[in-house]
């Protein structure tokens, strides 16, 4: 089968190093894009997707072979009719990643080729979940969350700055609180599942993209409407804020969902890939916390957020985040 829309084009005005560890074939007509950038870590799922940005081969592939050796073991292969597959690596060491792009008769029509490592899962929070487990009162909450947090997109929520730096880690706490709530609402199988939803109804052309993207999409939760008000000086999408009471809300809400289906189809494809991928669903997360604290609460840094007037700045700004932005009487 033909390569799929959503595996087509790199966002407008992204890099594939956005989206996570990447790298490309010879020509640089294909691009293979990591989930969880280097290391990974032992006995955790990694998710790989292969865009092919050149027409022609596009046209030209009909299937995908897959190859994972790790450390010089006999490879693990797998075909796919799609440019996406996850992976567990069993053990630390060394692991490569080799995509051949199949056209008719199974002739190679390009390669793509990946080396990441593979490391132990992280000794120190380990040792806070077993000692946790043998001890009564307040522990590591839930474990499966923090070693997905820990494990996997420890390097993507530290990068993510201010762009007016404010001297502490309270911004960098509470973007890492709205992840923790976030995937705690999800688990990783629900998240791929509604990922999966979108994408069928992206490359199928169907009339449900609207309402699937009513729901937080990946790892922060992103809503394509509030992305689409959020992205860049001149947004897809302007700014729209809701009623505040629900029936009003809802009604408005869904006008804004539709609203997207109106945008042209790339851009509706570069919305699913920025929430697709982790880095750069974190990375817009923490960009649009920021513009909702800058627009409600400008001049208030987020240690007043979180701590200042009980929390209600911190609690309006995920309101805002979840369910708006909600214009507020």
């Amino acid at each position: 089968m033909p390569v799929r829309l959503t595996e087509s084009r790199i966002p407008a005005n992204f890099q594939s190093t956005d989206l996570g560890q990447s790298s490309s074939s010879a020509d640089n007509k294909c691009t293979l894009v990591s989930f969880i950038s280097n290391p990974l870590v032992v006995d955790r799922k990694n998710s790989y997707v292969l865009f092919v940005t050149d027409a022609g081969l596009a046209a030209a592939v009909q299937t995908y072979e897959w190859r994972f050796t790790l450390n010089g073991n006999p490879p693990h292969v797998e075909g796919s009719d799609e440019g996406e597959i996850s992976y567990t690596p069993t053990e630390t060491g060394t692991l490569t990643v080799v995509v051949r792009l199949l056209g008719a008769g199974n002739a190679e029509q390009s390669i793509v080729e990946m080396s990441q490592s593979v490391v132990v899962k992280n000794a120190e929070l380990e040792s806070m979940i077993s000692s946790a487990a043998g001890e009564s009162g307040p522990g590591v909450g839930n474990p499966e969350v923090a070693r997905e947090l820990i494990n996997d997109y420890n390097p993507y929520y530290q990068s993510v700055n201010l762009q007016n730096p404010e001297g502490d880690n309270s911004f960098k706490c509470f973007l890492f609180g709205t992840l923790s709530d976030r995937i705690q609402r999800q688990n990783s199988a629900r998240r791929k599942q509604h990922l999966d939803q979108i994408a069928a109804a992206l490359n199928s052309d169907l009339s449900d993209y609207a309402e699937l993207a009513a729901e937080g999409a990946g790892v922060g939760g992103i809503r394509l409407a509030l992305l689409a008000m959020s992205l860049g000086d001149s947004p897809p999408v302007p700014w729209t804020e809701l009623p505040e009471a629900s029936g009003a809300r809802e009604t408005a809400a869904r006008e804004l969902r539709q609203r997207l289906n109106t945008l042209d189809t790339n851009m509706r494809v570069d919305l699913f890939n920025l929430v697709r991928f982790p880095k750069s669903n974190i990375t817009l997360c923490g960009r649009i916390l920021e513009k909702l604290r800058n627009r409600y609460f400008n001049g208030t840094n987020f240690n007043d957020v979180m701590n200042g007037m009980s929390g209600t700045r911190a609690v309006w700004i995920m309101r805002h985040f979840n369910e708006g932005p909600i214009h507020r009487e």
